[in-house]
């Protein structure tokens, strides 16, 4: 939590103090998941990332008369996982479930009187529960020892204001895990990143 937190803080402190409103709405974000592991040996082995689900509540702060400056919050749920092979015939499947809280600064290079307002955005996400499990053979299964991890979130896209105090974004994510995933001494490095779509939808 502490690597969240200081982050968020001082992006907090850069914003001007003129807060003008505030929106609430819902997240989703779908993409691929993309580990690399390296092992104790410095052998790079082989591991295929699936699919990344993400569905998450949000609010957002505007700053500014303008309405370019906003900070979202996010509480957000996901599901992604991977694939390793040991052999033809042996495969060991790694399942996770995420809760993460987040928060960041996004800005709009257009007023929010404009319909349709590009934008661009840095977050940080963190894991703050963690359940992962693992799969192999189709016999075997129990708990995976992996690390909640830190990611750092880049949008760009574009946010649709609507007549009826409504926005609707719309984005591109890519987003690398900052933290190693497993213990460093006893496994080796194990990292990982997202690229995806977004969409959000939020009302004032």
């Amino acid at each position: 939590m502490k690597y969240l937190l200081f982050p968020i803080a001082a992006l907090w402190s850069l914003l001007p103090q003129t807060m003008q409103a505030q929106s609430v709405g819902a997240s989703t974000q779908v993409g691929i998941y993309s580990p690399t592991y390296t092992d104790l040996s410095d052998v790079k082995q082989e591991v295929a990332g699936k699919g990344f689900l993400s569905l998450g509540a949000m609010y957002d702060i505007k700053f500014g008369k303008s309405g370019k400056i906003v900070v979202p919050v996010i509480l957000s749920y996901s599901r992604f996982g991977s694939e390793q092979n040991f052999g033809e015939n042996q495969i060991m499947t790694h399942d996770a479930n995420a809760v993460s809280l987040g928060g960041g600064l996004k800005y709009f290079m257009k007023d929010d009187n404009t319909t349709f307002r590009p934008f661009v955005g840095l977050l940080l996400n963190y894991e703050a529960l963690l359940n992962s499990t693992y799969y192999y053979d189709a016999q075997q299964s129990g708990d995976l020892d992996w690390n909640s991890n830190l990611y750092a979130q880049l949008q760009a896209g574009v946010g649709i204001e609507t007549s009826s105090n409504t926005r609707l974004d719309v984005y591109a994510l890519f987003s690398p895990g900052l933290l190693n995933r497993v213990d460093e001494d006893t496994y080796g490095t194990y990292q990982d990143q997202i690229i995806g779509l977004g969409v959000n939808i939020l009302f004032n």
